[in-house]
């Protein structure tokens, strides 16, 4: 039994409170999807022949990617390590990102469990620096 977790590290808005690895600055997002692809790839041996029966988005807010970015990286995974067809697939999720539209294209990706974070109940904490958008 095998997990991969996959980290997404980029967010609308760098918080002051979160200790995890993130930048707000999209443009390193197309070359950030080929290097965990390139990552895949490099390491399609490591698991042997461990089932793969999770896969993890997290992040940052890996609810920034588009559903075909996700599913994309998704068939990777499974064209190259065994993974049992009932694995949890599970995407983080801010839940400003949670449109009807898009919570319509990731129900036709291979996600089956969003995380739904709470980012802080604590309008103090909301002081950060924004998106950069080029």
């Amino acid at each position: 039994m095998a997990g991969i977790y996959i980290h997404v590290p980029f967010c609308k808005k760098k918080c002051g409170y979160c200790n995890f690895y993130s930048i707000a600055q999209l443009t390193l997002k197309t070359n950030h999807l080929k290097a965990i692809e390139q990552e895949l790839f490099l390491r399609q041996n490591y698991l042997g022949a461990d089932v793969v029966t999770s896969v993890y988005f997290g992040g940052g807010t890996p609810s920034l990617l588009q559903a075909a970015e996700i599913q994309h990286i998704l068939d990777v995974i499974k064209s190259l390590f065994s993974t049992s067809d009932d694995a949890e697939i599970t995407l983080e999720a801010n839940p400003d990102d949670l449109t009807a539209e898009y919570v319509g294209q990731i129900a036709g990706t291979d996600v089956n469990r969003l995380s739904i974070g709470i980012q802080s109940f604590d309008r103090s904490e909301e002081h950060t620096s924004e998106l950069q958008s080029h």
